[in-house]
């Protein structure tokens, strides 16, 4: 049986291409596309799953800080499809507690089954220095649940944001050469102040700069360039149980009212 078996399936060590490093050995780990998709690290002789139905890209070679394995891009598929960077070792190992779950995100149990993993992307990660985590990125409170809209890092040039909890997108100022998160909150509402480039040829700034900051809730010209949407979501509608910075505890807890805005000025309500 075990020669039938070998002839008949190639070994995990020899599946798969090289894509990104492991943070444990610095050698290339495999990436392995058959359901379930997952990387592999012939070195350290272990597998790391990631979210399914989808592509994955190494994300510049950039590295988590917590455990130096290079950073991964999942997106789905479509116009409207969300994609986010994720550590392969933090997605099944979270170092944080009350981390909440995705769909499709996999793991062997103890009885060598697959079954749901842990799943901590990067835009529910509470890192607070990391440039990729929820601290960085994220920008107000969902006015759809109880999550958080995170800016997506590789949707230029249709910049946008999409919440980490249910399907809710928002679309920016579109064609801008670079959108980016502050360290600035806004003084009205809290929300993460963002920095957009215009392009020069399309620039609403009256003076011809392309330069521009400002709080995409309370700063008028920012909410007339803006447009929200439901998209495609790659995890489940989590309702009030959700846990990004709207209504979240501890770390999770900040910027935006959270929840159901009541000042229509301070929500996308009337889009």
């Amino acid at each position: 049986m075990d020669a039938l078996f070998e002839a008949q399936f190639s070994p995990l060590a020899d599946s798969g291409r090289a894509l990104s490093k492991c943070g444990k050995c610095l050698r290339y780990m495999k990436y392995i596309s058959t359901q379930p998709s997952r990387m592999y690290c012939g070195t350290c002789e272990e597998v790391y799953y990631l979210p399914q139905k989808g592509t994955i890209k190494l994300y510049k070679e950039l590295t988590c800080p917590l455990d130096n394995f290079e950073l991964l891009i999942f997106s789905l598929a479509g116009p409207e499809g969300k994609s986010f960077p994720l550590c392969p070792y933090c997605y099944n190992s979270p170092p944080f507690e009350g981390i909440d779950t995705l769909f499709g995100a996999t793991k062997t149990s103890s009885t060598g089954k697959l079954g749901k993993g842990a799943g901590m992307p990067c835009f529910l990660c509470p890192h607070p220095t990391c440039p990729h985590s929820l601290i960085a990125q994220g920008v107000c409170a969902c006015p759809e649940c109880s999550g958080t809209l995170v800016l997506d890092p590789v949707s230029a040039p249709k910049w946008r944001l999409y919440c980490n909890m249910c399907n809710c997108l928002v679309y920016l100022p579109q064609g801008a050469h670079k959108i980016s998160t502050t360290r600035d909150r806004c003084p009205e509402c809290e929300s993460t102040i963002l920095e957009v480039d215009f392009n020069k040829k399309t620039t609403p700034l009256l003076d011809g700069s392309t330069l521009y900051t400002g709080c995409i809730l309370c700063d008028e010209l920012l909410h007339s360039l803006v447009e929200m949407k439901h998209g495609k979501s790659f995890f489940k509608r989590m309702g009030s149980r959700g846990r990004g910075r709207g209504s979240g505890r501890g770390g999770f807890r900040g910027r935006g009212r959270g929840g159901k805005w009541d000042d229509p000025k301070m929500s996308f309500r009337d889009f």
